[in-house]
């Protein structure tokens, strides 16, 4: 049995913020819904960090300063060498 809810039935449930709140207690309980949220996230965010220029000079700055950071280029670059 199906229910044709409409915009303004589902928007009444979402404003009841007590409903709202246990939902995401809930969702945030599911360990599976957590990694695909999670992983959701992640992608969205990717895709704005490679659009912003602003974010990425950030991420850039972070890095050159970052000793282990550093230590990593290193490391990637005398893989790269040795290949």
């Amino acid at each position: 049995m199906g229910f044709n809810l409409s915009h303004a039935d589902v928007a009444k449930f979402l404003n009841d913020e007590t409903l709202v709140d246990e939902v995401v207690k809930r969702v945030m309980e599911d360990p599976d819904v957590v990694a695909d949220l999670a992983e959701d996230l992640a992608d969205e965010i990717a895709d704005h960090l490679e659009d912003d220029p602003a974010i990425k000079q950030k991420l850039i700055n972070a890095a050159i300063e970052s000793p282990d950071f550093k230590k990593r280029i290193i490391k990637e670059l005398a893989d790269e060498l040795g290949d």
